[in-house]
């Protein structure tokens, strides 16, 4: 798969639509998406999901886990035409975590935006859930979590 990655004015606007459709169930600032453009398919492929996080003080100190969501989709299907919906749980050999495809096209542009529903392999700490000031901090960028 060959991959561009210049964004064309209206990626913006639909990524902002994805996050729209996301609530947290609890407190959480961040959300992570990831992007390309699929040049054989000719389809801008988008990777929602949720952040991971680590607690800091009380008797959860140090526990590493995520914010509890929904993902309102109906927001996000109104603004698109043509669409597929897809649902795929946890598989060794075709989905490192359980998703929901959602493909379709956006003002004439195709897309395809998978919404995993826990964080993705390998994904760093991205927040601090501080129990002792009640704020949530982001991790400084090039700290090893």
């Amino acid at each position: 798969m060959a991959v561009i990655d210049r964004r064309p004015p209206w990626f913006d606007r639909f990524t902002r639509l994805i996050e729209k459709c996301w609530a947290h169930h609890g407190p959480c600032s961040h959300l992570h998406i990831t992007s390309a453009f699929d040049t054989e398919r000719r389809a801008w492929l988008i990777v929602a999901a949720p952040v991971f996080q680590e607690v800091l003080g009380r008797e959860d100190d140090g526990k590493k886990g995520w914010t509890g969501f929904a993902f309102h989709a109906e927001k996000l299907l109104r603004a698109m035409t043509e669409v597929r919906i897809s649902a795929g749980s946890y598989c060794v050999n075709c989905n490192p975590v359980p998703k929901v495809t959602i493909q379709g096209k956006y003002r004439g542009h195709r897309v395809s935006v998978q919404v995993f529903l826990e964080p993705g392999l390998g994904s760093p700490v991205v927040e601090v859930i501080d129990t002792l000031k009640f704020e949530i901090r982001d991790v400084p960028k090039g700290s090893a979590q």
